[in-house]
């Protein structure tokens, strides 16, 4: 493997005179120097430094370079940077039990912690940092930006299997090992002359921080500051590209656009379909590259899909361990973390995944927990009872909900006129699902919010008193 010993400190302020004219990122009208970039650093940690109750920052910043500002800030001034995951209007709830700030470039106000903008906080620290300098940084440089500990600890916080938030300890040094292993995707981008990263994903969880923040950074790839929304805007890019994709906009590709000159695709999330893989491998001629990895473990391996169904190749760095229940994991990158939640199927020193063992499932690159589905559905004054599950029509996969309300007079009243709407107050099937949508768009992300649901009087068991999906499944079939 090449470069294996990686170190995020070094790629920033190691032959800084070499790189400091380097353009690191680019918005819609601005590039920013490597300069730029460790000056901004400096600065808002320097600020940051100040305030000792604050041990630990949720950065929540769209924006990839202010994100990267942040998030590095954070850790040079010793306090531990915060990833929310998806960000919804329910996630603030419960903040001050997960970070002690948030630094944001949303209109986040009235949480229960300090939630400065990012552009705000930097200006100040900026400008404080700009007095400083008329002064000599030697004292500042050697007390706060000679090193930094590869153990530096990374929270998450992601879906749990039972459904409540879950914390994940990570490290910087998984990180950078992780980065190391991109070298086996493709061995010579910093060679490919006026390279550009650009992303379709956000930098607050896992995937979005190691290949759009991490990956740039460590290799010295420029990146673009802004998210990809839709494909039309491939068509602006006359220059070679990374692009860091979910499955989601892979699918949704209109390749009837002139194809760009993609050097590097990489995706993660879920899996990628074989038809979607060969689709933009004929409109581009480059595979996607998947990346099958998790919050916990980090990369554990990748295949180049080119719609022909390729085994998963582990990275160099991991082993998978047989055991009597599957296989666990064995890896420099997960911090002490061996479960692996899919069924693995080996042929030789590859593998295919042929499912999942918990109640996570992932559909377009979102991690959901049917359990968090269930246990807010039955939360709602309208359910007694609630199962979530898959349910794939027309090719599309989406969450089925099965409901028992509360009062059964009206259960028994949707029952009888199901085929019929009126516009009363909860009085027909309609008006309670819209009632419950309303209700989960406050606390999952739109992929996450049952497309379908179905009202009965009980939950059908087998004759174990088991729910057995099938039974739920033919719920749907009409």
């Amino acid at each position: 493997m090449k470069n294996n010993d990686l170190s995020l400190h070094q790629a920033l302020f190691e032959n800084f005179d070499f790189f400091k004219d380097r353009i690191v990122a680019y918005s819609k009208d601005k590039a920013y120097t490597h300069q730029d970039f460790t000056d901004s650093i400096k600065a808002l940690s320097l600020y940051l430094l100040k305030d000792k109750e604050i041990r630990s920052i949720a950065v929540c910043i769209e924006n990839a370079y202010f994100f990267s500002i942040a998030f590095i800030a954070a850790m040079y001034a010793g306090k531990t940077p915060v990833l929310l995951g998806n960000i919804t209007s329910h996630t603030f709830d419960a903040i001050e039990s997960k970070a002690d700030m948030v630094i944001s470039d949303l209109n986040i106000n009235r949480i229960a912690v300090p939630s400065p903008a990012f552009t705000e906080i930097l200006e100040i620290a900026e400008n404080e940092y700009r007095a400083l300098s008329e002064i000599d940084l030697s004292d500042f440089n050697d007390k706060y930006f000679s090193s930094l500990d590869d153990n530096s600890p990374i929270v998450f916080y992601t879906s749990g299997t039972t459904g409540k938030s879950k914390r994940v300890n990570k490290s910087l040094k998984s990180m950078q090992i992780d980065i190391s292993c991109s070298y086996e995707l493709y061995d010579s981008l910093e060679t490919i002359e006026n390279l550009r990263l650009i992303s379709t994903v956000p930098p607050y969880h896992m995937y979005g921080l190691t290949y759009r923040i991490f990956m740039p950074i460590l290799r010295h790839l420029p990146m673009t500051t802004y998210m990809l929304r839709y494909s039309e805007e491939l068509s602006n890019y006359t220059e070679p590209l990374v692009l860091v994709s979910s499955p989601a906009f892979v699918k949704r590709l209109d390749t009837k656009i002139k194809a760009p000159d993609i050097r590097l695709c990489i995706s993660a999330g879920s899996p990628m379909p074989d038809d979607a893989a060969l689709c933009f491998y004929n409109w581009c001629n480059c595979a996607v590259t998947e990346i099958y990895g998790s919050t916990e473990s980090n990369s554990m391996a990748h295949r180049d899909n080119r719609g022909d169904r390729p085994l998963f190749i582990p990275f160099s760095v991991v082993n998978f361990v047989k055991t009597e229940e599957g296989y666990k994991l064995d890896s420099l990158m997960s911090d002490g973390y061996s479960r692996i939640d899919d069924n693995l199927e080996f042929e030789g020193e590859h593998f295919r995944i042929t499912g999942r063992k918990d109640k996570i499932v992932k559909i377009e690159e979102n991690r959901i927990s049917l359990t968090q589905i269930e246990n807010l559905l039955k939360n709602n004054p309208l359910i007694e009872d609630a199962v979530a599950l898959v349910i794939t029509r027309n090719n599309r996969t989406c969450i089925g909900a099965v409901c028992v309300l509360k009062d059964s007079a009206l259960a028994e009243h949707i029952e009888q006129h199901k085929d019929k709407s009126t516009d009363n107050n909860f009085t027909d099937k309609k008006s309670v699902v819209m009632a419950l949508r309303e209700y989960l768009r406050g606390y999952l992300p739109a992929v996450a919010i049952p497309r379908y649901f179905r009202i009965v009087n009980r939950i059908p068991v087998n004759h174990m008193g088991k729910r057995i999906t099938p039974l739920l499944e033919e719920l749907f079939n009409d």
